[in-house]
Order: C-alpha cells, then sequence, then structure tokens
C-alpha cells in the first residue's frame, strides 16, 4: 500500500508509516501463503487494511513537527555548549563519560571525539546554509573560523530563514537530521543534570520534575509517570502550541 503522498514528514506520522509497512508485510505473506493452499485447507484471509490515517504536512512538515524542529535547531547550541565545556575543562568531563569507558586516552596531539563531533555539527549546518544561499540568490555566507561563535550565528541564521526552508520539498533531510543531531548531543550530555531535564509539565501531576533517564525514558520526579522519547517530544509540542495560543 503507498503512503500518502501528502503526509507529515516528521514523527507525528510514525505511527502511520509504521502501520504501512506491518500492512505491506502481512499481504507479501499472504501471498506466499496462497502458493501452497488448496482445498480443503480455509481459504488464507486475508490481511485487514491499516485504520490509522497520516498528519497531513503543511505542505511538507506539519504544524507541530515544524514547532519541534525549531525547538531542535535552537537546542543544538546549548547542547553543543555542554559538550564543548566537558572538553574544555569547565566541568567535570571524567563524571560525565566514565561509565561508558569515553574517557579512553588519545593520542598526543589528536582531536577530541567530542570536538570531531561539534565540528561535524557545524559542517552540517553551514552546509544547508550555503545551499540555502544559493537557492534564494542571496550572498555567500561570511567566512569565518570555525568554533562555537560561528556555530552560534549559524544556527540563528537557520532559525530565520526556517519557515521558509520548512516549506520546501528537500527539507526532509534537513528536519530529520536536526532531530537526529539533537538526539545525537543530547547522549553527549546526558549526565549533565541541566541537559537532563525537560521543560515540559508533566501531564499527570502539572510539576516541572520530568528528567530524562540513562534509559532514554523520562520520568516525572513528583508522580513517577514515564514517557519515552516520542511521547515527551509530541507533549513538548502539545505545550509550546497551547502557549502560543495562550500569548
Amino acid at each position: 500500500m503507498p503512503i500518502n503522498p501528502n503526509t507529515c514528514a516528521g514523527p507525528c506520522s510514525n505511527p502511520y508509516r509504521t502501520a504501512i509497512d506491518a500492512y505491506d508485510q502481512a499481504q507479501h505473506a499472504h501471498t506466499e501463503t496462497l502458493t501452497t493452499w488448496h482445498p480443503p485447507l480455509p481459504y488464507p484471509a486475508a490481511p485487514e487494511p491499516p485504520t490509522t490515517r497520516p498528519t497531513l504536512g503543511d505542505p511538507v512538515w506539519c504544524t507541530r513537527c515544524a514547532r519541534t524542529i525549531r525547538a531542535a535547531l535552537a537546542d543544538l547550541d546549548d547542547l553543543a555548549s555542554l559538550a564543548q565545556a566537558a572538553v574544555d575543562g569547565h566541568r567535570d568531563a571524567g563524571a560525565r563519560y566514565g561509565k561508558t569507558g569515553a574517557t579512553a586516552k588519545t593520542h598526543a596531539g589528536s582531536p577530541s571525539p567530542v570536538t570531531d563531533t561539534l565540528d561535524e555539527l557545524y559542517g552540517a549546518l553551514v552546509e544547508v546554509e550555503d545551499q540555502w544561499r544559493e537557492f534564494r540568490s542571496y550572498q555567500d555566507r561570511p567566512r569565518r573560523a570555525r568554533g562555537s561563535h560561528a556555530r552560534r550565528l549559524t544556527i540563528a541564521w537557520l532559525l530565520d530563514e526556517l519557515d521558509a526552508i520548512l516549506l520546501h520539498p528537500g527539507s526532509v533531510a534537513f528536519g530529520t537530521a536536526t532531530l537526529a543531531w539533537q538526539r545525537r548531543l543530547r547522549g553527549l550530555t546526558k549526565s549533565d543534570p541541566l541537559a537532563r531535564r525537560s521543560p515540559i509539565r508533566c501531564s499527570r501531576c502539572s510539576e516541572r520534575q520530568i528528567t530524562r533517564r540513562d534509559d532514554g525514558y523520562y520520568e516525572c520526579g513528583s508522580c513517577g509517570k514515564l514517557m519515552t522519547q516520542t511521547e515527551h517530544d509530541r507533549e513538548f509540542a502539545e505545550q509550546a502550541d497551547q502557549e502560543v495560543h495562550a500569548s
């Protein structure tokens, strides 16, 4: 069964895409079963088409996913700064990475893996900036020394252009990569209390006591409610939407 071409490219439609994939696999299995079926065996019942409906993009992303991408893009600089602080010695890097063995010594003079990751992030961001500048016939990006200041300026520029970028069909890769980068940097900074704390209110007790656990779940410190990453991101988008309408 083909996926609706107007389906939002974001995580909101993951259940729909999963349902379509499961149906296609069931259809394939049913076809295979028919090749060996013969009377008087009962005729194999065909799988029921999925009832899960997609969230439609407007035109590429739904409003909620567009907000989620904006929040993730804005979050990248803070997360990158937290990761860089460990490299610079401003925080206890050993406590942060010791449990995973990431404190293994590197050869003298070799760059830190965290620094490599942040350099890769900057390269990915400026590639999008350069492509969008070319597409819109803007002036070329000013050349700057790579570092936190250049990264911050690029993120700020992309945020200014984000509404227009997300209307372009080619933004699927960028939006998906932005969410992936947020998850990746959260992994680098997962031991930092500031990075572990979520800004959302618990939907059960309304307290702002939600933190991310090492197993990837979010837990409310007040009532103990658990949420997956998908559930947390959906709640984040819904609460952001409510704040926008309330203002």
